[in-house]
């Protein structure tokens, strides 16, 4: 369980969310959805330790963030940035070694066990065919997988994306969601992650959070929150909301003007 109380938290002494107060339960699939800047990777970096807050609370399973060491968090929560700038020519499989690091002595040599955790992940994700080959000859597709392969060798129970699918076609998206769901409902991790496709978000997420100008606008199942007024209230724009005939979820349609002309 991950509990929120009263934060406030921020850049440069200037608050992006205000009082924000919410539960994630264990085990949840939960997507974090807004326009840009409404302050979803404000929200999972604060999660993660990586942002101080000015004032509030964060507790994981009762205990308060600022309680874990950095080893500590590492092994409870995994993090995958919206950008990874990757300079140096690693191997995939180097890169997802990186993982394992929390895990390793002060010297950093990898153990046999942290070998073959990053293999299970290699195939897990689907990766593995090209596990040899340079990080920065991949398709956009491929390296997101391999960022997500390194948040997952870390073997945490909590696992925090923000924007996993940005940038990617709708086959790539759904590979990566695909994979996400599964870390979530077969191996019981706590998944969440911002994302942009509020269709995506509604279809493969349990729960949602929709922030709103630093505040939540609302949280809930997926038919709670995607209701055509807080969407458009939170976006400035037009929006219908039907039920996806296949699956029953809601499916948000923007409303563009139509000329009378």
């Amino acid at each position: 369980m991950i509990e929120i109380q009263n934060l406030h938290v921020g850049y440069n002494k200037r608050a992006v969310l205000k009082d924000v107060s919410l539960n994630i339960a264990r085990g949840a699939f939960c997507g974090v959805i807004g326009k840009n800047g409404a302050g979803k990777s404000a929200l999972l970096k604060t999660l993660c330790g990586l942002l101080k807050p000015f004032s509030g609370k964060v507790l994981i399973n009762g205990r308060a963030l600022h309680a874990f060491n950095r080893t500590e968090l590492s092994k409870t929560v995994a993090f995958m940035p919206q950008s990874i700038e990757t300079v140096l020519p690693f191997s995939v499989r180097d890169f997802v070694m990186f993982g394992r690091y929390p895990y390793m002595n002060f010297l950093k040599i990898p153990s046999r066990n942290d070998f073959e955790i990053v293999d299970q992940t290699l195939r897990f994700t689907g990766i593995a065919d090209f596990a040899e080959r340079n990080i920065n000859e991949l398709s956009g597709g491929e390296r997101q997988r391999v960022f997500i392969a390194q948040a997952i060798a870390q073997r945490t129970d909590i696992l925090v994306f923000d924007e996993p699918t940005a940038h990617l076609d709708i086959g790539a998206q759904t590979e990566i969601l695909e994979i996400l769901r599964t870390l979530n409902k077969e191996s019981k991790k706590t998944v969440i992650a911002a994302l942009h496709d509020l269709n995506a978000a509604g279809e493969f997420c349990d729960n949602l959070i929709l922030l709103n100008d630093g505040n939540v606008k609302n949280s809930g199942t997926p038919q709670e929150v995607l209701n055509y007024k807080d969407i458009e209230e939170a976006y400035n724009t037009k929006v219908i909301v039907k039920n996806n005939p296949m699956s029953d979820k809601p499916y948000v349609i923007p409303v563009t003007a139509v000329s009378s002309e």
